[in-house]
């Protein structure tokens, strides 16, 4: 009786991590750590922490990359050892052993596209090195400009600007809840960041980037370290290698490089 009662133990156990693995991923594009509207593809040996997915095309999942919950899309291609702990969700999969789970149809709702008001030509500069004596104030604005190793504050509010650069380990950081939008494209250049201050939740700065007159939204560069949702469906994200993002990730195509570390939104 004690066999079978240990035996009965283990098909429960199994049908319970079965059941657990098979649930539906997110049918909100906020809610992934990786979404794409038409193609995504994440570098070898990248580490994302939430689901993955791809409305339209091809999700691609570099060599030996993690990814701790669902990877979801019409076509999943799988590199070498690559993982997707929370299952597949497909009508066709390439590479490795896994099956296509059931996909959601629609997967998620249609993405809202990112709105953006009448253009300002009150430009944002800080130089080579520099800091701004005072955050900048919630309003509309033209380009802003961080040069090399400079800092920009924001003071927290809605915001809109032309575009935004940010040089390389440069800083261009929220003091408290942000809304920024962009209309054309923002730039991060090698280990610059961008975001939440550490003295803020992730969840409260989100940056809405029409893409507008361009066809990358996000550029951002090696080391980069984002703390704060991207949101671009209209034009394409590039995440550089070995870069850092807290947050959602979303645009219409996805390029997340090597090595890169990316935790979705809270409780992802």
């Amino acid at each position: 009786m004690r066999q079978v009662g240990v035996w009965m133990g283990l098909v429960m156990f199994v049908v319970g991590w079965v059941g657990s693995a098979a649930a539906d991923p997110p049918g909100d594009v906020l809610a992934y750590g990786v979404f794409a509207i038409q193609d995504a593809t994440v570098g070898s040996r990248a580490r994302v922490t939430g689901d993955v997915g791809c409305l339209f095309g091809e999700l691609s999942l570099g060599q030996s990359t993690r990814v701790t919950g669902a990877a979801a899309a019409p076509s999943i291609r799988l590199r070498r050892h690559a993982r997707a702990a929370g299952g597949f969700f497909c009508s066709a999969l390439d590479g490795g052993n896994a099956t296509c789970g059931t996909l959601p149809n629609p997967l998620v709702a249609a993405p809202a596209l990112v709105l953006v008001g009448p253009p300002s030509n009150v430009d944002v500069s800080v130089a080579k090195r520099g800091k701004a004596t005072t955050p900048l104030a919630p309003g509309a604005y033209g380009a802003l400009t961080a040069g090399t190793s400079s800092e920009v504050t924001l003071a927290g509010g809605t915001y809109q600007f032309e575009s935004i650069d940010v040089g390389a380990r440069a800083r261009l950081v929220c003091l408290a809840a942000c809304d920024v939008t962009v209309r054309g494209k923002v730039k991060l250049g090698q280990a610059a960041k961008l975001g939440a201050a550490e003295s803020i939740a992730v969840s409260d700065v989100i940056v809405r980037i029409a893409g507008t007159g361009e066809r990358t939204a996000l550029d951002a560069k090696s080391r980069v370290q984002i703390r704060g949702t991207i949101y671009a469906p209209s034009a394409e994200v590039k995440l550089g290698a070995a870069a850092k993002q807290t947050g959602a990730l979303v645009g219409s195509s996805v390029s997340v490089g090597p090595r890169a570390r990316l935790q979705g939104p809270p409780g992802a």
